[in-house]
């Protein structure tokens, strides 16, 4: 039976920045503060969950010979895509890990301690996810389950009737952190008991200090992530950039094609530690993503927020303690935005006491 010291189960292999951004920045937040630790990302994901990135069905890939069905739904070039994957896939064998698990080893390999998180992996209504119950470390040979910053994701908090392994993996976890006050919730709802809610792990690591993060070779941009901005916000920000002599530098975020700005940087062509850099480079962010607004945070940038409902949902609050939830009021108002005198300091001091608290939490828990 193989055995390891402390695995951390989150969405390995995903080829998504944000998701790679949480799952680095928790592999070396542990690794620092559980120095005596032989820390690994656990290198697992459901099989339908990755066949959903990696793996087309048989008669997808039949159909996709036939040009006109290409344009008809489309389908990119295969070897565009296959170069997106073998980048993902290389940036995540950089990061310390297990030998690759199927779900049947998984079960047999023994851990001292397993770690949970980040990310909205408690969210069991997406389909994707296959309702898979290590998620919620059921089925796993470990001394004890710690949760860190997980989110329930879109879940209703009003919910009173939870999937029994969600119930009973919840109730057999040593301890548990959560990333919001809606994850909070449903834990409580389901426990009897508070969670702690700490840092997502982006806070927790420090990307302005860290030597792997790669800086593009522009300068004098703005930097925009994310999908579906409203025309006028489009507008304004074109507006903006021309009124400050900025280009604007589209970062892939999924298969877009944004003709509007001046530079699109596929994600073929862009490895997760450019995508820090290009973040950490940039004189201003617009996005309508999560982590992009992290990102942007992270970086002291001046941000232009096109905010969503879905995405508020995971930020309002976190947004209020550092006081800037009011300024993406009109989320069509970039020039408010991006003009506004951006105060890092009172940000950085909650996000320092922030900080301190998350530690505590792993110290505790890995006492």
């Amino acid at each position: 039976m193989n055995k390891y010291d402390v695995g951390i189960l989150t969405f390995w292999n995903v080829p998504n920045y944000g998701t790679f951004a949480q799952a680095y920045a928790l592999q070396r937040t542990l690794d620092k503060i559980l120095s005596s630790k032989d820390v690994r990302q656990i290198a697992y994901l459901d099989e339908h969950h990755y066949n959903c990135y990696y793996n087309k069905p048989a008669l997808y890939k039949i159909w996709s010979r036939y040009f006109w069905l290409e344009k008809l739904v489309g389908l990119k070039n295969k070897r565009e895509i296959a170069e997106k994957e073998k980048n993902f896939k290389t940036s995540y064998l950089t990061i310390k890990h297990t030998e690759e698990m199927s779900k049947e080893r998984l079960k047999g390999t023994q851990f001292k301690y397993v770690v949970l998180g980040s990310d909205i992996i408690w969210d069991y209504t997406i389909g994707v996810f296959n309702r898979d119950k290590f998620l919620f470390g059921n089925n796993f040979l470990s001394d004890r389950k710690i949760s860190y910053a997980a989110s329930f994701g879109t879940v209703n908090e009003n919910n009173s009737d939870f999937p029994e392994y969600v119930t009973d993996g919840l109730k057999d976890i040593y301890r548990i952190s959560v990333r919001d006050k809606k994850s909070a919730d449903i834990v409580e709802k389901i426990t009897g008991q508070r969670p702690t809610i700490v840092l997502d792990p982006v806070w927790m690591w420090d990307f302005n200090a860290d030597n792997n993060v790669i800086e593009p070779e522009i300068d004098n941009y703005i930097a925009v992530y994310g999908q579906d901005f409203s025309q006028e916000f489009i507008n304004n920000l074109i507006s903006f950039a021309k009124e400050n002599n900025k280009k604007i530098v589209a970062l892939d975020c999924n298969n877009d094609n944004y003709s509007w700005c001046d530079v699109l940087i596929k994600q073929k062509d862009m490895s997760p530690y450019q995508w820090f850099g290009f973040f950490k480079g940039a004189d201003y962010i617009a996005t309508s993503t999560f982590h992009g607004l992290t990102f942007g945070l992270v970086f002291e940038k001046k941000i232009a927020f096109y905010k969503t409902d879905f995405i508020m949902a995971k930020v309002s609050d976190f947004l209020k303690q550092i006081d800037i939830y009011d300024l993406f009021d009109n989320k069509n108002d970039v020039k408010k935005m991006l003009n506004e005198d951006w105060d890092y300091t009172t940000i950085n001091k909650f996000i320092d006491n922030e900080r301190a608290k998350s530690c505590a939490f792993i110290k505790e828990a890995f006492q």
